[in-house]
């Protein structure tokens, strides 16, 4: 499924799943997220992860959704100035992009995340992955399930991936 934005149709994430990192530190993407995500991406061999400062995942986009982050930012601008408050666009745009940084995925749908990336949202071994409409979220499975997940498919699923986890483990946690 995809909406439109100026010039680019974007999709929208739907669903969730898990992996766990195969032998050459990578973990893979639900079939179902790899098309929509590449579509979203002007190299598709590339994708970007973001880490935000307060925010327990990481998130996965395409480059160009660049147009709908520029058009959040100058809304929030434009509100913040409406209720006369202020709003700094240079450190709001520098805490945004700088923790950006694109990664490279295979046709397999598999990738690697960059250490201060994977550390900031703690994830190890294993990543649950969530369709959140135009972004893909990405968690460690034990802050996920401290969240306390309302959907109850989704506290399903992870369940069932820390079962799963764990058993690939050898039961240690």
């Amino acid at each position: 499924m995809s909406r439109e934005c100026p010039g680019v149709a974007l999709a929208i994430f739907m669903g969730h799943g898990w992996s766990a990192l195969d032998g050459k530190g990578r973990f893979a993407l639900p079939a179902a997220f790899r098309n929509p995500l590449q579509q979203q991406c002007s190299n598709h061999g590339s994708m970007l992860v973001r880490a935000i400062y307060g925010r327990d995942y990481l998130t996965l986009f395409g480059d160009l959704q660049a147009p709908e982050f520029l058009a959040k930012f100058e809304e929030k601008e434009r509100i913040a100035l409406e209720q006369g408050g202020d709003f700094d666009d240079e450190t709001s745009a520098a805490d945004f992009w700088s923790g950006i940084q694109a990664l490279s995925i295979d046709a397999g749908g598999r990738f690697a995340l960059p250490a201060f990336h994977a550390r900031h949202a703690g994830i190890t071994d294993s990543v649950f992955i969530v369709g959140a409409g135009t972004q893909i979220q990405l968690w460690d499975l034990d802050r996920l399930k401290a969240s306390a997940p309302r959907n109850p498919i989704v506290a399903a699923a992870l369940d069932q991936a820390l079962a799963e986890r764990d058993a690939k483990r050898g039961g240690k946690a």
